[in-house]
């Protein structure tokens, strides 16, 4: 049961994560630029410095969204089921390459 705990917490709510980190990223975008969401970073309408800024910030805003979400999903899955319903990378002691 922890490893479906797992599956559900730790890898959907990521994605879950993810998909409203973006959103929200673009809403904010959106209001403090004016300007839609570059959604093709590569095209050359869009100008370089408001394609990085972009790319910056919704890199930086998912990733800190996932990372919050892992972590608490890994301690709930922990204290619920033990240290063995995690991935072995995510185990307390686990040796790390």
């Amino acid at each position: 049961m922890g490893k479906i705990a797992w599956q559900i917490l730790g890898v959907g709510g990521t994605a879950l994560a993810t998909l409203a980190a973006r959103k929200a990223l673009g809403i904010v975008w959106e209001k403090t630029t004016s300007k839609p969401v570059p959604i093709n970073t590569e095209d050359d309408q869009v100008g370089l410095s408001e394609a990085l800024a972009w790319t910056i910030i919704s890199g930086v805003g998912i990733a800190v969204a996932q990372l919050v979400v892992q972590r608490y999903a890994a301690s709930a899955v922990r204290n619920h089921f033990g240290e063995t319903a995690l991935p072995k990378k995510l185990q307390k002691g686990a040796d790390v390459d």
